[in-house]
């Protein structure tokens, strides 16, 4: 991938506006880039138009809370799966059709895992995913009723993606995605928020809820490469949950965790965000990227709990709730026995509440909050086609289903 782009003149050039960014940043955007030489750019770009179902991004302002503006960049109603995960559904797949793979597998949360489950079905690729059991309850279960989209669930987390390593390596089935595939998809995102910027509409803050932080890493790769001066970059400020946080502990202690750490994981408490189940998200070998968004930004990383994120449902906005404002604007957070199913999104806005209270955020800023899910209506009827107890079972339990016997 190589940018075409310089600075926000060339840009400008570069937008298709054939295309609404509520419909597709993917294909709004696409021209921006060069994914080789001139054949496979274009194969690839016409393998992207069919691919895309719908990958929409779009700005709202949310409210004034104690002197700053709090913009909300949703990333969930206007995307095909519910989160902003679509965007890699999209690329991911476009480049196993690039490539010619048959057969994928790939782990997840659930976000990430329904998207390329849902992209891949479209191109007609035989999908394995593996999920912790424990989140096998977040699914819709008609994601999974083609032959080809393969559900496995894992007993213990700590081994989901061990599995799909295994799986890949008995079978020979490609594992998706790669890392820079999930940068590539990010810049996408990147663009939208340039755009922005381009249009005079200026931010002080961009905040979002991470794991391996592949979102902001894309985002501001645009941003350094098209705004020359540093000073019209918006520093950013990352969440990890108290319970899964050590991005936020290596970033606080300077101290680049080993693969085998388990710094920042309280394995006494239950995740705030399901998906987000990873201890290890720095085996993706993300982190140093992430710390030059910091250092450049001159942003931060900050933690948010149980209490944060209950304080923001209760918080009285002037006789509203903050899941009011957000329906008000388009934006319907979905909920199962009153309890909000996929939190991850929010958590943002809660980290944010919480740093104007603190003062991180002055009075007079202005946020960009990142929406990235909360909107998929899930079913809980999802069904595991395979359960996997231990990894020295995997070949065993999974035989029948990779060879259809």
């Amino acid at each position: 991938m190589k940018f075409l782009v310089e600075d926000e003149l060339s840009f400008d050039h570069c937008i298709d506006d054939k295309h609404n960014s509520d419909s597709s940043v993917v294909l709004r955007y696409m021209n921006a880039l060069s994914f080789g030489p001139p054949e496979e750019d274009s194969k690839y770009k016409e393998i992207l138009k069919e691919t895309s179902i719908r990958e929409g991004v779009r700005i709202f302002h949310l409210l004034t809370y104690r002197g700053v503006e709090i913009h909300i960049l949703d990333e969930s109603s206007s995307m095909h799966t519910g989160t902003l995960k679509s965007i890699d559904g999209c690329i991911t797949i476009s480049k196993c059709k690039l490539n010619g793979y048959e057969r994928v597998v790939f782990e997840s949360g659930g976000n990430t895992g329904t998207a390329l489950t849902e992209y891949g079905q479209k191109a007609e690729l035989e999908t394995f995913f593996f999920i912790p059991e424990k989140n096998v309850s977040l699914l819709h279960g008609k994601v999974f009723e083609p032959d080809k989209a393969h559900l496995i669930s894992v007993v213990d987390p700590g081994q989901v993606k061990a599995a799909a390593g295994l799986f890949e390596g008995l079978n020979g089935i490609r594992h998706i995605p790669q890392k820079a595939w999930r940068y590539e998809a990010s810049t996408f995102r990147g663009f939208f928020v340039l755009e922005l910027m381009m249009r005079h509409v200026k931010f002080d803050w961009l905040t979002q809820t991470i794991s391996a932080a592949f979102g902001p890493i894309g985002i501001y790769r645009v941003l350094r490469q098209c705004c020359k001066k540093m000073g019209d970059i918006p520093r950013f400020l990352g969440f990890q949950q108290e319970s899964n946080c050590p991005m936020y502990t290596s970033w606080k202690s300077k101290n680049k965790l080993a693969p085998t750490s388990s710094a920042g994981r309280r394995t006494d408490e239950e995740p705030l965000s399901k998906v987000m189940y990873d201890a290890a998200p720095y085996t993706y070998g993300t982190y140093d990227d992430l710390e030059g968004i910091l250092t450049a930004s001159r942003g931060d990383l900050a933690r948010v709990g149980y209490s944060d994120f209950h304080g923001l449902l209760e918080h009285d906005f002037d006789g509203k709730s903050i899941l009011d404002l957000l329906r008000e604007n388009g934006v319907k957070i979905f909920e199962a026995d009153g309890d909000v199913v996929e939190k991850t999104g929010l958590i943002a806005l809660a980290g944010t509440l919480r740093a104007i209270i603190e003062g991180g955020i002055s009075r007079g800023s202005r946020v960009l909050c990142c929406l990235g899910s909360g909107t998929y209506e899930v079913d809980g009827k999802a069904k595991p086609e395979y359960r996997m107890s231990q990894l020295e079972s995997l070949l065993q339990d999974c035989h029948g289903m990779i060879y259809a016997e």
